[in-house]
Formats: C-alpha cells, structure tokens, sequence
C-alpha cells in the first residue's frame, strides 16, 4: 500500500523562521542581568512617585485632573516604593546570610 501523505503535520519554513525572529526579539527587549533589571525597577518606581508628584502639583493648581486620578497614581506609587523596598531587605537578608557563611 502506498503512502500517500505524512502523517506528521508540517510547518511552512517562512512561519517558522518568523516564529524565531520573535522570540529574539522578545528575549533581547528583556533586561540582560539582574543589575539591570534592579536598576530598570528604581527607574519605574521613581517615574511613578514623580508622575504622582505632577499630578498632585496639577490639581492643586486647577489643572485638568481629578481626585481619583491623583489619589490612584498617588496609591501606586506607594505600593511600587513598599514593593521596592521589601526588595531591598530581602537582598540585604540574603547578603547577611552569606556574609554568615563559614568557609
């Protein structure tokens, strides 16, 4: 009996190597170290508490923001500072246990 088609279900070559580019480009907008992507984390937490900082100085001047607007970047900024600092105190725990370590 003839085999007349695979079984195995294809992939056209142009869908695959479009498939890779993808991933390489996704892989290469990721931060390539951990001082990366420590520093790329102050960076957000800082842009986040100085938006807050505007859009506070906004209302108070009569700029076009509301309340709840200020009140949730305000919040965020908040949580994104408590964040980054529970950060910082897990790798100044981790750093003191090793510092413990006997060698």
């Amino acid at each position: 009996m003839p085999v007349v088609g695979s079984a195995q279900p294809r992939m056209d070559l142009p869908l695959l190597q479009n498939l890779q580019r993808q991933h390489a480009r996704a892989a290469s907008d990721q931060p390539g170290s951990f001082p990366e992507l420590l520093a790329s984390g102050v960076k957000n937490v800082n842009e986040m508490q100085q938006d807050a900082n505007a859009m506070i100085h906004d209302m108070l001047t009569g700029g076009d923001v509301s309340q709840v607007e200020v009140i949730t970047a305000v919040q965020k900024a908040d949580m994104a500072f408590r964040m980054l600092v529970q950060v910082r105190n897990k790798l100044l725990q981790a750093y003191e246990e090793i510092n413990a370590i006997r060698i």
